[in-house]
């Protein structure tokens, strides 16, 4: 794994325990709006690539955001 995919994992679960104290479908919709409004496209993109390699060090709450459709 690389430094950037590091970098994306520890940003993402940052944004999922800012979001982890409410209610889950508004956790994923803040989550998945964050990462849509302040990510580049080619950070959305690895995140898509990290999320289907099945990272275990990637909040699960990050995953069902992103799947939620495309961020």
């Amino acid at each position: 794994m690389s430094n950037d995919d590091q970098e994306l994992i520890r940003m993402a679960n940052q944004i999922a325990d800012f979001f982890s104290g409410y209610p889950d479908d508004e956790a994923a919709a803040g989550i998945k709006g964050h990462i849509h409004d302040f990510w580049t496209p080619a950070m959305r993109a690895g995140l898509d690539e990290i999320i289907a390699t099945g990272d275990a060090s990637l909040s699960p709450l990050v995953i069902r955001a992103v799947r939620r459709g495309a961020a």
